[in-house]
């Protein structure tokens, strides 16, 4: 068992990470169903192919925010605050002088959009190369500032950062709802997301500056000197954020060059489910990252292995109950929610699913421990190895099955890089075996999710879904069975009694 201060706070933290993906979540299903219901086809392409190019702004930090984030969790144990402020001083003039280049790569993209990306005939391109701009120079001057949100992280200061997340979110929701209920198209909405996320970033860089009094960015404090150190550690976290963005993006880029720009709408709705299961899911993760950095600088070997293990087991029980639901009502939700039908959709939509749930179970935690526990290069190795794999896969089964074969170059690579290297150095890691993995972490949490899946099944065979209230009953229904299961055979005998302790004392003070 963990020590009892850490595990109360990783678990305040990931309370406070559900409220926000909770209220996250129920924007999506409304924001998404408004612009994808107000939008064109090709105009609700467009805004998905705009997030997912410069969602590849990411790549231009060459692994330096992963570096910071873990910097500053040392720190907090080391106390070298002079070599820390010219880390976070060199990285951040870095990240001003890649904006500069996002902005100049924006600008040469929109001169040639028409050669790049399969447009329809009647597609207004000045006005789509207009958007493109404002959304990749915006991005561009967002971009420096993208530091502090690396920093929090770091301080492991989740609850104020979901505060900020959960009012950037309200208002973008309020803010393009009304811009599509009027009548305005993507452009304006660009321009309303852009100067949201810029406000966004400057309340984060107080509250930085705020927790860390002893923090001091200045150019005089810029040190060439730190990159060698710091690409020991950022190259290799570079390398995986990058082939992270291939498996995970580029599947739209993919469909729009060898497909249609339309083709992407239908496919941005299947991923749009996988990446909301994977926010859903990942939440107790954020903690994972600075907590196994700070572990790791002090040394406490032993309790990193068996937080490992334990937030794998943990994965597994959130990613398993929500998994069930989504794949057995698959179809009544896209009908129900956005009037999709659309056989191909549909099928991309399961397959990406149960890819995300093979990461999320068996493969999520092992990489955030490994990345603070020195594993970099292995794992990097590995990501470019996936990424190559599933990008051939994608490219040429897209010509013979459509954007269902994209979505099996996701999961086919994936699954492989579970079996074959996650687990194995996983229980290296750990210093246990494989055997002993799945006994702690994984075999309970099978044979439950199998058994909750098939009491599930034959429910839908007797009450399936016809409308929202109808749909949120049978995952009503599903998580119920499950948390019972799991409650008498999933749980051991401490947790099941401090369990019930915790529910005596607060039923003693209502």
């Amino acid at each position: 068992m963990p020590d009892t201060g850490l595990r109360k706070k990783m678990i305040g933290n990931t309370i406070a990470n559900y409220v926000k993906v909770v209220i996250n979540f129920i924007i999506a299903i409304f924001l998404t169903r408004t612009l994808f219901m107000g939008l064109s086809h090709t105009h609700y392409g467009m805004w998905a192919l705009l997030w997912t190019i410069f969602g590849y702004s990411v790549l231009l930090d060459f692994g330096f925010g992963t570096a910071v984030q873990k910097s500053t969790s040392e720190v907090l144990v080391n106390k070298n605050w002079d070599w820390y402020n010219r880390l976070v001083s060199t990285v951040f003039f870095n990240y001003l002088l890649l904006a500069v280049a996002l902005a100049g790569i924006t600008v040469l993209l929109s001169f040639h959009m028409e050669s790049i990306f399969q447009l329809e005939e009647n597609v207004d391109l000045e006005y789509m190369r207009k958007t493109l701009l404002i959304f990749g120079i915006g991005s561009s001057i967002v971009f420096p500032l993208g530091v502090t949100m690396e920093i929090l992280l770091g301080l492991n200061e989740i609850k104020l950062r979901n505060m900020i997340t959960i009012i950037v979110s309200i208002v973008n929701f309020i803010l393009l709802f009304t811009l599509v209920k009027l009548g305005y198209s993507i452009m304006r909405m660009a321009i309303a997301t852009i100067g949201l996320n810029l406000v966004a970033s400057i309340v984060q860089t107080y509250f930085c500056f705020k927790k860390i009094p002893k923090l001091r960015v200045s150019l005089k404090l810029y040190d060439w000197s730190l990159m060698k150190d710091v690409m020991s550690f950022s190259f290799f976290a570079y390398i995986i954020i990058f082939t992270n963005m291939i498996i995970f993006r580029t599947d739209q880029i993919t469909i729009s060059i060898f497909g249609s720009v339309s083709l992407v709408a239908i496919y941005q709705i299947a991923s749009k489910l996988a990446e909301n299961f994977k926010k859903f899911t990942t939440q107790f993760l954020d903690n994972l990252r600075p907590v196994a950095a700070t572990l790791f600088e002090s040394k406490q070997d032993k309790k990193l292995a068996k937080i490992l293990i334990e937030s794998n087991r943990l994965q597994g029980f959130i990613a398993t109950m929500i998994i069930i639901p989504l794949l057995i009502y698959i179809e009544p939700l896209l009908n129900i929610w956005l009037e999709l039908s659309d056989p191909a959709g549909i099928a991309s939509a399961l397959i990406l699913l149960f890819s995300m749930y093979i990461y999320v179970f068996f493969r999520s935690s092992s990489v955030y421990v490994l990345l603070m526990g020195d594993r970099h290069r292995k794992l990097a190795k590995v990501a470019l190895f996936e990424c190559t794999a599933n990008l051939v896969i994608s490219i040429v089964l897209i010509h013979y099955i459509g954007i269902i074969g994209v979505a099996i170059g996701t999961i086919v690579p994936n699954v492989l890089m579970a079996i074959f290297f996650n687990i194995p150095e996983g229980c290296r890691f750990s210093s246990i075996t494989i055997k002993e993995f799945f006994k702690q972490a994984i075999w309970r949490t099978l044979w439950i999710g199998a058994l909750t899946a098939g009491l599930t099944y034959l429910v839908s065979m007797v009450f399936f879904p016809d409308n929202f209230l109808q749909l949120l009953i049978s995952f009503a229904i599903s998580g119920s069975i499950y948390l019972v299961l799991y409650f008498f055979f999933g749980i051991y005998g401490w947790e099941r009694k401090q369990f019930l302790g915790f529910v005596k004392r607060k039923l003693n003070l209502a």
